[in-house]
């Protein structure tokens, strides 16, 4: 087999390449790897050439660890962004003045009701503007209408007295048969 290595480097690799494929590699940033194996652990950074293990840098040879590390770089680790391991939060240096803060949760109590429905409009759908039944104004609906109420004024809702519910009895608008004041002058 021809190769640029001596035979005994040669064979030094292939024990490294055995090792590494027990390890696990976990990427700390685009050059710096963390490298896990039986229960210990390494950081590799391959851009200085360096290892924990300080064999990287004292034989300038790919240390096993090194060498898993340089199997797991691939395309798509390029394409991901680093995430940036921020360690154990008793490791944390926090000021004095930020930890003497207390932090409270928010306020997040639900209203009350069936929430909203945030329907994004169609630039192609027609709106339309709401309009009050009582008095035909627009921007607000009969729930919402500040006015008070008709009582008796010849149109109701827009709509003309010849078309609203008369009483069956004195034939005026504003109640029923029920409720008609001349049902007592119209039983005798």
């Amino acid at each position: 087999m021809r190769h640029q290595l001596t035979d005994a480097a040669h064979l030094v690799l292939l024990k490294g390449v055995e090792k590494c494929s027990f390890s696990t590699v976990n990427p700390v940033d685009w050059n710096i790897f963390s490298v896990k194996r039986s229960g210990k652990q390494w950081t590799v950074d391959l851009a200085w050439k360096t290892c924990t293990c300080n064999k990287f840098q004292m034989d300038h040879f790919p240390c096993s660890h090194a060498l898993a590390a340089s199997r797991y770089i691939t395309f798509k680790l390029y394409c991901e962004v680093p995430i940036m391991a921020v360690g154990h939060p008793s490791t944390w240096v926090v000021p004095s003045d930020i930890a003497q803060r207390m932090i409270l949760n928010p306020n997040s109590r639900r209203q009350a009701g069936r929430p909203r429905a945030g329907r994004h409009v169609s630039s192609s759908e027609r709106t339309t503007t709401q309009s009050c039944r009582r008095y035909g104004q627009p921007g607000h609906n009969s729930r919402r209408c500040s006015n008070p109420p008709m009582i008796n004024e010849g149109t109701s809702r827009g709509v003309p007295d010849e078309y609203r519910r008369k009483c069956s009895i004195c034939h005026s608008i504003g109640h029923n048969k029920q409720t008609c004041p001349n049902i007592d002058s119209n039983m005798e």
